[in-house]
């Protein structure tokens, strides 16, 4: 049973199993979202953990495939201990590839479908069909993090797509006193009160205020926990239908 042996002893060199502990660690933050002390960006932790689980299981299931369907990597050995993916028209090593999308792409295009026959005569048992809700999902993920550097950093190359991670946000102050002396108040009995912060000039007035955004992206965070379940199941149902559980 893989789950009970070393890393360096499985075939996938520990991938898979990496794999599971982040998805199970994103989980638990996720789960626990409300008791973590920080003011902003709590997502952006549990929004990575979820988003390297898939990068690690896709890579695992690459290196399991190429072995179990004897695929060799251009002129290496399928045996190697330096898998490779071809992508964008060459061979590329596979630990420094961290493209969602391309890392789906050949899993799914390469090996998946086009040895499907082979795949369901060594693991008949295996439910080795295409999902297309997961193929949806990649590109949203891909879009915004496809170099694996949109929750590992606050800012990155893409100053626009950076803003929509972060918590805190400006509103206009006119609009805001609106909404203080409105009689009918923001209902926030779903996800409890939010942060209004103000900068007062010298005169005492309010001249630039910030308003905490309780739901950030929503599509995206749903995606990502969507994709990471289907491969933490996609992942088990190979090692114990294709691997023998191992």
């Amino acid at each position: 049973m893989y789950q009970l042996t070393p890393p360096n002893e499985h075939l996938d060199f520990g991938f898979g199993i990496t794999s599971e502990t982040y998805y199970g660690s994103a989980k638990l933050l996720n789960e626990q979202k409300k008791n973590i002390q920080a003011f902003q960006l709590v997502e952006m932790p549990i929004s990575f953990l979820y988003r390297h689980s898939i990068e690690l299981a896709l890579k695992s299931l690459i290196i399991i495939f190429h072995k179990k369907l004897q695929i060799p990597y251009e002129k290496e050995s399928f045996e190697s201990k330096k898998p490779k993916i071809f992508t964008q028209g060459k061979w590329r090593p596979l630990y420094s590839c961290h493209f969602i999308d391309e890392l789906y792409k050949y899993w799914k295009d390469e090996l998946l479908l086009k040895h499907l026959d082979k795949i369901k005569e060594l693991a008949p048992n295996g439910d080795w069909n295409e999902f297309i809700e997961i193929s949806k999902a990649i590109p949203i993920i891909s879009y915004y993090d496809k170099k694996s550097s949109f929750f590992r950093y606050p800012v990155t190359e893409n100053e626009t797509l950076d803003l929509e991670k972060f918590t805190m946000k400006e509103i206009d102050v006119e609009n805001l006193f609106k909404m203080l002396n409105s009689k009918e108040a923001p209902k926030t009995e779903k996800n409890g009160a939010k942060i209004i912060y103000g900068i007062k000039d010298e005169g005492d007035n309010i001249f630039k205020a910030y308003e905490q955004q309780k739901e950030l992206l929503t599509e995206l965070t749903e995606s990502l926990i969507k994709v990471t379940e289907y491969f933490y199941g996609i992942h088990i149902m190979t090692r114990m239908t294709l691997c023998d559980g191992q």
